[in-house]
């Protein structure tokens, strides 16, 4: 990124002045620290660990905790902020992220205290990463009617606990995992399905792998197996059966700041792209007089303002504790899908030289081009971006939640086979 560089500007005048303020201070701490190592860890695939640290020690961990037990109470608003200066340039730390903060957040809402007090204060902090233990071989979308990890009491009345977990992002980092298993298998599993929190030493907890991802390179996503995992009974989140109500809970959070990310990326694909057709001269001009370009840049630009004010919707929607399953949902589907589209129009824009990863050079840390300049990342926010549909719910089915939503605000009944259609 050369002196010359401009940035979209980010102003919202549903911003105060202290969360504008913030954002200030997260951007020059992304300037001057994520920013130089970003292609380091796309090059080398590192897990950032070290920058959560740095985010610990500069409080931008506490800010969705209660004061409590070291937070500030900033809110979800103040994460969406974080989410989205981090994403322009390192998902791989924002996606890290999020993930670390959502196991945590079922163990502030239903954990004990001594829970609380064991297991927080290191997520907070930075020296601790956590992970969410959900997805398997086969329960994804249908994770409730499909999960076949057991738990099992044994005559202590601790839980024996096998079955097996894929995707699982921070899996291979993860100091603590928040886990969902099956209590009861007699009943749904919406009623049997229990959460644990599993530290990463406890006997029968095995790292499998790490998946070799298309993109955001640095992210670890495991396969990992539970062969008679021992986890202690005090180790139970909330009681048996709080499972699904537990994990409820926390998605609606999960996916604001899963839009917030996608909204990083779409605004750095704004940016090359225009800086690109400002000084990319074809046919005796710059690209950017001629029509289809300019209004691919518009519409882009439309498209961010929409996602961004669909994804502030949504985290003051949670901060003011309302139901945010619906407007969440609508956010993370939308910013997924025009942080595709974006970083899509930005590679085509760029052409061949936004198709390049470039090459490795030791001495800057840095992809180069073979003129010596820095190599465009269009390439990489685009495979990027093509997480954003997949994480924290399909797109998909997200879609289907979101329709079912409209249905039942508007007290709209399915029609039965037996209402005679079209009679």
């Amino acid at each position: 990124m050369g002196a010359d560089y401009t940035f979209y500007p980010t102003t919202n005048v549903l911003e105060s002045k202290e969360e504008t303020e913030f954002r200030s201070e997260v951007r020059q701490w992304v300037l001057e620290k994520v920013y130089p190592e970003a292609d380091r860890v796309e090059h080398e695939k590192l897990f950032p660990r070290h920058l959560f640290k740095e985010m610990g020690d500069r409080g931008y961990l506490r800010v969705l905790f209660p004061k409590s037990i070291g937070g500030t109470e900033k809110g979800i608003k103040y994460g969406i902020i974080l989410a989205d200066e981090i994403s322009w340039c390192m998902r791989a730390l924002t996606a890290a992220l999020d993930c670390s903060i959502f196991c945590s957040i079922p163990i502030m809402r239903f954990g004990s205290e001594e829970q609380i007090k064991k297991y927080l204060p290191g997520i907070i902090s930075g020296e601790s990463i956590g992970a969410i233990g959900m997805t398997e071989p086969g329960a994804g979308s249908d994770l409730i009617g499909s999960m076949r990890t057991v738990a099992k009491k044994d005559a202590n009345g601790d839980y024996i606990i096998n079955g097996e977990k894929r995707f699982i992002t921070n899996g291979s980092e993860a100091d603590i995992i928040s886990l969902w298993a099956l209590t009861d298998t007699s009943v749904a599993g919406h009623v049997g399905m229990s959460c644990f929190i599993v530290e990463k030493d406890f006997e029968g907890l095995e790292i499998v792998r790490d998946f070799n991802l298309m993109g955001v390179y640095g992210l670890k996503n495991t396969y990992m197996r539970l062969n008679n995992l021992k986890v202690p009974k005090k180790n139970l989140l909330g009681k048996e059966g709080m499972g699904t109500k537990i994990l409820l809970d926390e998605l609606d959070s999960e996916r604001t700041l899963a839009a917030a990310g996608s909204c990083g990326l779409a605004r750095r694909a704004i940016e090359i792209a225009a800086q690109h057709a400002n000084k990319r001269v074809q046919f005796k001009k710059p690209i950017r007089y001629f029509e289809k370009i300019s209004f691919d840049i518009a519409d882009m630009a439309i498209k961010l303002e929409a996602a961004r004010n669909l994804t502030y919707q949504a985290a003051c929607t949670i901060d003011a504790g309302l139901d945010a399953s619906k407007i969440g949902a609508i956010a993370k589907v939308f910013a997924s899908d025009i942080a595709f589209e974006c970083t899509h129009k930005a590679l085509q824009m760029c052409g061949g030289l936004g198709y390049m990863k470039g090459e490795w050079d030791e001495a800057s840390g840095k992809y180069l081009l073979p003129n010596g300049s820095q190599a465009y990342v269009t390439e990489r926010i685009f495979r990027g971006a093509r997480l954003s549909s997949i994480v924290a719910g399909t797109n998909e089915i997200l879609r289907y939640l979101i329709q079912r939503e409209v249905f039942n605000e508007m007290q709209l009944r399915k029609p039965a086979e037996s209402d005679n259609w079209g009679d």
